[in-house]
């Protein structure tokens, strides 16, 4: 099977401030950064059952679910083959874990605060990335057409931008809907805190990771070709759609992030649970942002994509990179 992309910078910018949609309403409603990893991470290393842990990951995998229910004739897109795909599973399990970590947590989050531990990760995992997605051939992994992406440019229809739209509005409703329930849940006791609130909050992690999820499947990341093509900037099928998805979440997630500071408390928590920005930069971020964006590279899947990928379409490869990648945090969590 051989996979033609094409150069889709509307669906990419739209995914990608679906995202920041989802990062925004999580932010102000619970006072947590979205971190697919960070999520992910507790569970496995120290098992941290917390609720919310549990309702931000059914949210993404309702969102697969829904896209399985929606376009039922999905067809799975060529692997990177069972070895190659394990290795960069535990690359990107151990690389994430060690850097505390992924495109999610820093690449829009971290960044979105202009954090420079989360700069530093960044650069580091897209150059290694690009490095290991050209000198392994990925895109022959993957099955990637030759024929130039930027020659085959494919915008949404009006039908699918009614959509979008839609998704949009109903998220950024939801998230004002419960922002205002929670005021006035606190106004009318006296500003205290209730287990109300923390309802509200475990309803707005599912919220979001549903609309996080939705954002991963419209702007191309849940694709492994895509990502690989995005990767390989060298190869004549080059699609560079997805350099716009983080833009379209930073442009949201910035004035967040700089609103969050001001505030004194989010919706739905007692507090706002955010890293200190101004965190050093050490070995083991640059190690973790290295081994992360090689795997990323070697097989074009990261945490969220691949979680929402699975439920929508169960393969063997995927479940395999998943089951990789928690061995390689429980490693990580255990060696360093």
């Amino acid at each position: 099977m051989s996979v033609h992309l094409h150069f889709e910078p509307a669906h990419a910018l739209i995914g990608g401030a679906i995202l920041g949609v989802a990062t925004v309403g999580k932010l102000l409603l619970t006072g947590r950064v979205l971190g697919i990893s960070g999520s992910f991470k507790g569970l496995v290393t120290i098992g941290d059952t917390s609720r919310w842990r549990f309702a931000f990951l059914a949210g993404l995998v309702g969102s697969g679910l829904a896209d399985a229910y929606m376009n039922p004739d999905q067809v799975a897109e060529p692997s990177a083959g069972l070895t190659r795909t394990v290795v960069a599973g535990l690359l990107v399990g151990a690389g994430s874990g060690l850097g505390n970590g992924c495109t999610s947590g820093h690449g829009i989050c971290g960044n979105s605060r202009f954090a420079p531990r989360s700069m530093a990760y960044t650069v580091l995992f897209m150059a290694t990335g690009f490095a290991a997605a050209t000198l392994f051939d990925t895109n022959a992994a993957l099955g990637v057409n030759p024929a130039s992406a930027l020659d085959r440019m494919k915008l949404p229809s009006a039908e699918e931008m009614i959509g979008y739209g839609n998704i949009i509005a109903a998220a950024a409703a939801s998230f004002l809907g419960l922002g205002q329930l929670a005021r006035a849940h606190a106004k009318k006791n006296d500003g205290e805190h209730t287990d109300f609130h923390d309802t509200l909050g475990l309803v707005a992690e599912v919220i979001s990771g549903f609309v996080f999820g939705l954002g991963l499947s419209i702007s191309g990341m849940r694709r492994a070709a895509k990502v690989s093509g995005f990767l390989s900037a060298t190869a004549s099928s080059w699609d560079p759609s997805l350099m716009l998805v983080m833009g379209g979440a930073m442009g949201l997630a910035i004035p967040a992030f700089a609103r969050s500071e001001s505030e004194t408390k989010p919706h739905c928590a007692r507090e706002f649970s955010v890293p200190p920005k101004n965190r050093g930069i050490d070995k083991n971020l640059l190690l973790g942002g290295v081994m992360f964006g090689a795997g990323w590279g070697l097989a074009g899947m990261c945490p969220g994509p691949a979680i929402v990928s699975f439920a929508a379409n169960p393969t063997g490869t995927v479940g395999a990179w998943l089951l990789a990648v928690v061995v390689g945090m429980y490693a990580q969590h255990r060696v360093f």
